[in-house]
């Protein structure tokens, strides 16, 4: 896997593992807002019922009375939510189930002393029991209320660890299908490189065969810097077009030392293509086979065009030649040798189904290979700041 890889995988695991020890702001804020419902409706009740016996109390006493448990419940619920995700209370053990019992015990007993302070304190019928009688009264009423916001905030403890479980496979599995992709390719381009090697190697013999040296000897310059090139490591899983194309070239320009003037090409490419990103030596096996099966198979010279151009959101490249055909038992829907199922197996790898090869014959004589690709969005530059704009 590349480093680039690397540190994109490395930057998620991060991010998601300091997202899993922290609370959710969201759920603190649901639990808050849940409790402030709770109190605006406590308070309602308690108004209609001393409305109802003929002596209703303001607002303001009502909500001091009754607003403080829940004030409690907002700030005692998010520190059980918490504990729970770090502490899960599954697979159940005697240890968490203790822990949760004396959590719940104690929420329920600060439940019945706060609430019984403010009704002995505010309400005018919080006298008629003592302060002790009371928070008794006040526990055993509470406790069927108690028990399901406390369930509750287990269970959305349990949703979000689900969650985060479920956001870390996901995560793993990009991961995992990052690193196979990346092994991939690099299967890929080593099966590629002694294809290469032993095509041009192949050439240069027959130049030192024929005893032109002079010629084998430039073309073994010519090979040196087009692998120091083609074969560099610099952890790039994709190259703009525009360095493949002078790969490509250079591939030419050293075949045309070993068949003269029997190999002609040219090269266009649109300036709004070159950028467009490529996995490196992708057209080396389509090129190669343009000179190698259209040279070879035939006695006269040869003409090869190398086009780039853009088409809407996709990049289409064209590899044609005049020289020999296909075989007549050839199909379209043939995977070819080595170079273009590489090829084909290359550009899946990249690009999926967005990408694809088409090899035919070419109309009036030769093949053409077609190659085509996403192409990134064209980016509009900005004017400079002391640039005019028009009126």
């Amino acid at each position: 896997m590349t480093q680039s890889t690397d540190a994109r995988a490395a930057r998620g695991a991060t991010s998601s593992a300091a997202h899993a020890r922290g609370t959710p702001i969201g759920a603190v804020l649901a639990i808050a807002h849940a409790c402030l419902l709770m109190a605006l409706m406590s308070a309602a009740d308690t108004r209609f019922v001393t409305t109802h016996h003929g002596d209703p109390l303001p607002w303001t006493t009502i909500l001091s009375a009754t607003s403080p448990r829940w004030i409690l419940f907002a700030i005692a619920l998010p520190l059980v939510l918490r504990i729970t995700l770090r502490r899960p209370p599954w697979p159940l053990a005697l240890g968490t189930f203790t822990l949760h019992l004396f959590l719940f015990l104690a929420l329920n007993t600060a439940h019945a002393v706060v609430h019984a302070w403010a009704g002995v304190s505010l309400l005018p019928f919080g006298t008629l029991f003592g302060f002790d009688a009371h928070v008794s009264r006040v526990w055993l009423n509470s406790a069927p209320l108690i028990v399901p916001l406390y369930c509750a905030t287990l269970l959305t403890a349990w949703s979000i660890q689900q969650a985060r479980e479920r956001r870390a496979r996901a995560l793993r599995e990009s991961q995992l299908e990052s690193q196979l992709n990346a092994a991939r390719l690099a299967a890929l381009r080593a099966q590629l490189h002694p294809h290469f090697l032993y095509n041009t190697l192949n050439g240069i013999s027959a130049l030192v065969a024929d005893r032109q040296n002079v010629r084998a000897s430039r073309a073994l310059e010519q090979l040196a810097e087009l692998l120091h090139a083609a074969f560099r490591d610099d952890g790039r899983d994709l190259i703009p077009l525009s360095e493949e194309i002078v790969l490509a070239e250079r591939y030419l320009a050293l075949q045309q030392l070993r068949f003269g003037d029997r190999l002609r090409f040219d090269v266009a490419v649109a300036p709004d293509a070159a950028a467009c990103l490529v996995p490196p030596l992708i057209l080396q096996p389509l090129v190669e086979n343009a000179v190698v099966h259209g040279l070879t198979r035939r006695s006269g010279a040869m003409h090869l065009t190398l086009d780039a151009r853009r088409d809407g959101d996709r990049v289409t490249i064209l590899i044609a030649h005049d020289g020999a055909q296909l075989a007549a038992e050839w199909a379209p829907a043939s995977r070819g040798g080595v170079g273009l199922s590489n090829t084909r197996a290359r550009l899946a790898s990249t690009f999926g189904d967005a990408a694809e090869l088409i090899v035919r014959r070419r109309v009036g004589g030769g093949v053409e290979s077609i190659v085509r690709i996403p192409a990134p969005a064209p980016v509009t530059p900005e004017p400079a700041p002391n640039e005019m704009q028009p009126a």
